[in-house]
C-alpha cells in the first residue's frame, strides 16, 4: 500500500504521460483537479517500475474495462500485477498485488455527512441495524468504516457503484471482519481479504483483495513515496484486517 505526497509536474516530466493522458491533462482547467490527474498517473508508472524495474515509467500501457476500472495492458510482464487507486482531500493511495484483484478505498472524514440517512439509503439492512444501534458519538467512524470497505470491494471487483451497497454486507462482530452476500449477489466470502485502518486523524482506509486462496497469510508492506520520487516505510499502524472467511 502506497501513500504518495504532494506532486506537481517540472518541466519535461509531462513527457511520461502517454498521448491521451497529456491530452486529458491540458485540457483540465480546474488546478487541484489538475494536479491530481497529474499526481495519480505519475505515480503509478513510478510505482509499477519499481515492481518490474526492466520497464521504464514511460513504458506502462493501460486499458480500462466497461465499468471504468484501469489496469495494465502492456508491457506483458512474468507475473500479474494489479493496482487500484483512491484521492480525497489530502490524500492519494494505491494499492498493487501480484495475487489476485485490489481494491483500496481513502475517505477524508472530517467533512460533514450525514451517515445515518445515507447509510439507509445504500447500506443493507444488517449494516443499518448495527449502525443504528451504536452510540451517536461512535456512529459517524463506524459509517466511513464501512463505506470505505465498500468501495474497496466493488473496486476490487472493477463494477463500481454498477454492484448495488446493499447486495453485501460487512460484520465486526468477530474479531476480524466478515463479509456476507445476499443473493442479488453471487461471490464467495472465502475469496476475499479485508483491512481497514486510520491513515491519518483524517482519513480512514480500507483494502480489499479477492482471489482464489484467501486464507493464505498476505503481508501489507506501507510506502511513501515522497515528492522528490524517494521511497520510505509507511507504519500502517492500527491495521483491522480479516481472515478470509466468515
Amino acid at each position: 500500500m502506497w501513500r504518495v505526497d504532494d506532486l506537481a509536474p517540472k518541466d519535461g516530466q509531462n513527457n511520461i504521460l502517454s498521448v491521451s493522458e497529456r491530452d486529458r491533462y491540458e485540457s483540465i482547467r480546474a488546478p487541484r483537479i489538475k494536479q491530481q490527474y497529474w499526481q495519480a498517473r505519475w505515480a503509478v508508472r513510478h510505482a509499477l517500475s519499481c515492481y518490474a524495474p526492466q520497464v521504464t515509467a514511460q513504458q506502462w500501457q493501460f486499458s480500462r474495462n466497461d465499468y471504468g476500472r484501469p489496469s495494465v495492458l502492456g508491457p506483458q510482464l512474468a507475473f500479474p500485477l494489479d493496482f487500484n487507486i483512491s484521492h480525497t482531500r489530502g490524500a492519494l493511495v494505491m494499492a498493487f498485488t501480484a495475487r489476485g484483484a485490489v481494491g483500496v478505498d481513502v475517505e477524508y472524514i472530517q467533512r460533514e455527512c450525514r451517515a445515518l440517512a445515507v447509510a439507509q439509503r445504500y447500506f443493507s439492512a444488517s449494516e443499518l441495524a448495527d449502525l443504528r444501534a451504536l452510540p451517536e458519538s461512535l456512529q459517524r467512524a463506524r459509517f466511513f468504516d464501512l463505506w470505505t470497505l465498500k468501495e474497496a470491494y466493488i473496486k476490487a471487483c472493477g463494477m463500481g457503484l454498477a454492484i448495488p451497497l446493499g447486495s453485501f454486507s460487512f460484520d465486526f462482530a468477530a474479531p476480524e471482519i466478515g463479509i456476507a452476500f445476499d443473493e442479488r449477489r453471487k461471490d464467495k466470502p472465502e475469496r476475499w481479504r479485508f483491512w481497514s485502518m486510520p491513515l491519518s486523524r483524517s482519513h480512514q482506509l480500507a483494502i480489499a483483495l479477492g482471489c482464489d486462496d484467501a486464507t493464505q497469510d498476505v503481508a501489507i508492506e506501507g510506502i511513501r513515496l515522497h515528492a522528490d520520487g524517494q521511497l520510505s516505510p509507511l507504519a500502517l499502524d492500527g491495521l483491522y484486517e480479516s481472515e478470509g472467511a466468515s
